[in-house]
């Protein structure tokens, strides 16, 4: 017998191991949902906050059996939610548009849009995307830093972001990054003991920068955003702020690895990442959509 339902409290830790079984797996695989089932837990229950999971997740039982999660992290700010899965196991994949209906009534009415982030290789979710009307927007590449190679960077000179440099750095991130899911104003207000920005100024005039986010509890740390300023584009500015973020990272003994997205058709920066010392990991299909409202 198949129950399609709303998740509750009791079904996270269930919920939380598929997801982390299903996500290891590239066939599978949803970009930015974790492989570790704590981690995941833990994100669904403290992290998920617009609208809390048991508002935005709904699971499949087959004979009391979980077959399959779908849900949604909702930022209302941005009036847009990013997709979770879906996860399904194979054998059951009929019960994909069930599900769908199901997730998609939970959908909080001021939601304008919806973004899914499935690997190249989930061949079943890119299918489902354009199926539903989704637009691929992009190719993400993720790279992937080994704390084993640690030892290869060289020594270089960064500094930590101040409040004289705000204004600069704010600037430059949302020329850079216009549109992206966290605005200059955004990073500077999450900068914590975890979380940093650090710059390269030259004779104080400001050159760029590099945001990064430390989880030394789950023994990895992504960088999310970094720039150059154009007339300083070209005179390694780029390598050092990658290498120096790294060797703060790597300063949280937890920390095994670093990861960083970009997208597939910056040839340019792929390489600047490549020869600090990153390797290719897997590629990300970016889908959106934008959903019609009724007048």
């Amino acid at each position: 017998m198949l129950e399609i339902r709303v998740i509750d409290k009791e079904d996270v830790g269930k919920v939380s191991n598929f997801i982390a079984r299903l996500n290891s797996s590239e066939e599978s695989h949803i970009g930015y949902c974790g492989k570790d089932k704590e981690e995941i837990a833990k994100y669904m229950i403290n992290d998920i906050s617009d609208i809390k999971y048991t508002d935005s997740f709904v699971v499949a039982y087959e004979d009391n059996k979980l077959v399959g999660v779908l849900g949604f992290d909702a930022d209302l700010e941005e009036s847009s939610v990013e997709i979770w899965g879906p996860f399904i196991v194979p054998n059951n994949w009929d019960v994909v548009f069930d599900m769908w209906k199901k997730m998609t009534d939970l959908l909080p009415s001021e939601i304008e849009s919806l973004e899914m982030f499935p690997n190249l290789k989930n061949i079943q979710v890119c299918q489902l995307a354009k199926n539903l009307s989704f637009k691929k927007h992009s190719d993400e590449t993720i790279l992937i830093f080994q704390r084993k190679n640690g030892h290869e960077l060289k020594s270089v000179s960064i500094e930590e972001l101040t409040p004289e440099y705000y204004l600069d750095m704010m600037q430059l991130h949302d020329k850079a990054f216009p549109g992206a899911y966290y605005s200059g104003q955004q990073i500077i207000k999450r900068l914590d003991e975890h979380k940093r920005v650090f710059i390269i100024t030259n004779n104080g005039n400001f050159c760029g920068y590099i945001y990064v986010e430390a989880e030394p509890e789950f023994g990895e740390a992504n960088i999310e955003f970094f720039a150059v300023e154009k007339s300083d584009r070209g005179t390694g500015i780029g390598g050092q702020l990658l290498t120096g973020a790294l060797k703060w990272l790597f300063t949280f003994e937890d920390i095994e690895s670093v990861r960083l997205c970009v997208n597939s058709t910056n040839g340019s920066a792929i390489t600047l990442y490549k020869k600090v010392g990153f390797q290719h990991l897997y590629d990300l299909c970016a889908f959106t959509k934008n959903l019609e409202k009724s007048c």
